[in-house]
């Protein structure tokens, strides 16, 4: 009998306070009135987590949060999600990471983040000797826990595959602009790497995906996904394969979380042994499940319910 297909997730833990719409912001001292704030779990690597989760793959989550309000409701609802928290660390030292996350009426986001917790993920906070455990390591939101940029990263990946696993690497926005610098020792160890369209123009200067993925390939990446929106997302990989599949049609209520439901979707069909056309497909029909309801994960259901959309 064959294990499991299990995930671990590396990365960024945060609560998100939603707030829409936003469509202009108040003057110093001013009032704005808005239809919904609302509290959500947060974070590139959570929301893969939880979404992985609902999927139907066993799923853990590594990072970490302070000792605070904002921790107790981030642990409780990854719970909630299904997400096996032993591998989040509580430090009482650090609050927990936090987003303002504005949306405007026409579902476009802009954010005001506390790094907090994220900025003080060490080496010695991920218990590499459980990597045995799982099938496969996702890096969710690389570039906004800055302690582990470039070799330290690079080391992890490199032992999760010495140990097995197969590796992804979803980036974020990196505030402190330091880019293909940070990103550059991780690619010749990752399986997969998944950067937004828009990440990949600060990474290479234009955003062309064929050849944005060569680039990537050329620098050492297995296989290279560009997310793109409503254009789809584009695959090729070092043994020559090359797909774009078109994006699902769906009402944009959010955009928040979309590729990181993307990221579980894509992770889902490789569990099930599903080829990477396919793949892909899913992780599209993840993306715009995703975008349907206001939350990074809300639109995220089941595995039957997203696999509707294909």
């Amino acid at each position: 009998m064959t294990s499991p297909y299990r995930v671990v997730c590396l990365g960024n833990v945060l609560v998100d306070v939603l707030v829409k719409p936003v469509n202009r912001l108040p003057p110093p001292g001013g009032l704005l009135a808005v239809d919904h704030v609302e509290m959500a779990l947060g974070g590139c690597a959570s929301n893969t987590a939880v979404a992985l989760s609902r999927l139907g793959v066993p799923t853990s989550l590594w990072g970490k949060v302070g000792k605070d309000p904002f921790s107790s409701f981030a642990v409780t609802e990854l719970r909630r999600g299904g997400v096996e928290v032993s591998g989040v660390v509580k430090d009482p030292r650090v609050s927990t990471s936090a987003t303002v996350v504005l949306v405007d009426a026409k579902a476009r986001r802009s954010f005001l983040h506390s790094v907090a917790a994220n900025d003080h993920i060490l080496k010695k906070d991920v218990n590499l000797s459980r990597l045995s455990t799982f099938s496969h390591l996702h890096i969710g939101g690389y570039f906004l826990f800055p302690k582990l940029d470039g070799a330290p990263m690079a080391d992890i990946l490199k032992t999760a595959q010495k140990r097995g696993l197969t590796t992804s690497l979803d980036t974020a926005w990196d505030m402190k602009n330091r880019w293909m610098k940070a990103l550059r020792p991780c690619l010749p160890h990752l399986d997969y790497f998944m950067p937004s369209e828009r990440e990949v123009k600060m990474l290479l200067g234009h955003a062309n995906p064929v050849k944005a993925a060569k680039a990537f390939l050329g620098l050492g990446a297995k296989c290279a996904i560009i997310k793109m929106g409503e254009k789809g997302s584009y695959l090729m990989n070092q043994r020559g394969a090359r797909h774009h599949v078109p994006a699902f049609k769906s009402r944009v209520v959010d955009t928040t979380g979309a590729g990181d439901c993307f990221c579980a979707g894509f992770l889902k069909g490789l569990s099930l042994g599903w080829d990477l056309r396919r793949s892909l497909q899913l992780g599209n029909a993840a993306g715009a499940r995703a975008v349907s309801k206001l939350g990074a994960t809300a639109g995220i259901k089941s595995f039957g319910q997203v696999r509707q959309l294909m």
